[in-house]
């Protein structure tokens, strides 16, 4: 290998990640922006990309894209969902969902991780595992910062998890069956 392919190499990877990071983005938006018909509340398809991009990146490039959806909907880009009308920005992050965006930074790490670690079992059990570790942790970090909103306690389940839970066990399933799909279609 020469001297100037070598020199490229880092540049083609940092180009491909930055590409990464911004597809990861605009998946992002568009998913905060898609609202699923579903009872008891319509749902967006955000947590089935965050999980997604956990399963498929990894934990490292998948926390860099979520980060930087953060960070575009902090400066004040419409990329967070009702954005707009609502306003983006700091006043967006202090509100309501605010646990939720930083709990998607967690769900995404935590299902890349995990589903590396689990890199023995079949893709359906590691992906399922990681999902479920992915979306305990951005319940967590959503339900608390909600309940300093609505309060603790039954109230708080009523209002953050309950309606959500069918919705986004379907969304896992869908990031889970497409994960598995794409794994065992190599080995096929």
């Amino acid at each position: 290998m020469n001297l100037e392919a070598t020199q490229r190499q880092p540049v083609a990877r940092l180009t491909r990640d930055i590409s990464i990071i911004l597809i990861g983005t605009i998946l992002l938006t568009l998913s905060a922006k898609i609202a699923v018909p579903f009872y008891p509340v319509p749902m967006s398809t955000q947590t089935l990309v965050v999980l997604g991009l956990g399963l498929f990146l990894g934990p490292v490039r998948s926390s860099l894209v979520v980060a930087a959806y953060l960070l575009e909907g902090l400066f004040g880009l419409p990329v967070f969902a009702g954005t707009p009308p609502a306003p983006a920005g700091l006043a967006y992050f202090a509100g309501p969902t605010g646990g939720f965006l930083i709990g998607f930074a967690l769900a995404a790490a935590a299902a890349g991780w995990m589903v590396q670690k689990l890199a023995g079992l079949p893709p359906s059990i590691r992906a399922s595992i990681a999902v479920l570790s992915g979306s305990i942790l951005m319940y967590c970090a959503g339900l608390f910062w909600l309940g300093s909103f609505v309060g603790y306690g039954e109230k708080l389940l009523n209002a953050g998890l309950y309606p959500f839970l069918l919705g986004d066990l379907t969304k896992a399933a869908i990031a889970v069956v497409l994960y598995t799909g794409f794994h065992n279609r190599g080995h096929a």
